[in-house]
C-alpha cells in the first residue's frame, strides 16, 4: 500500500495552485527575501498580501 512518504507530493499537488501561482509565490518569497522561510510561511503571507486593500 503507498503512503505519503513513497510519493511525496510537490508543492503544486500540496496547494493546489497553477504554475502560474506557484510562479507568482517564489518570486513574492525571492523579493521579500523570503527564501529560507517554510513555504506554508510564504503561502500565507502571499496570500494575506493579495487580500489586503490597495
Amino acid at each position: 500500500m503507498p503512503t505519503q512518504t513513497d510519493h511525496p507530493l510537490t508543492p503544486r499537488e500540496a496547494f493546489r495552485c497553477t504554475g502560474e501561482q506557484l510562479d507568482a509565490i517564489v518570486q513574492f518569497a525571492e523579493e521579500r527575501g523570503l527564501e529560507n522561510q517554510s513555504l506554508q510561511f510564504v503561502v500565507a503571507e502571499w496570500s494575506r498580501s493579495r487580500s489586503e486593500p490597495g
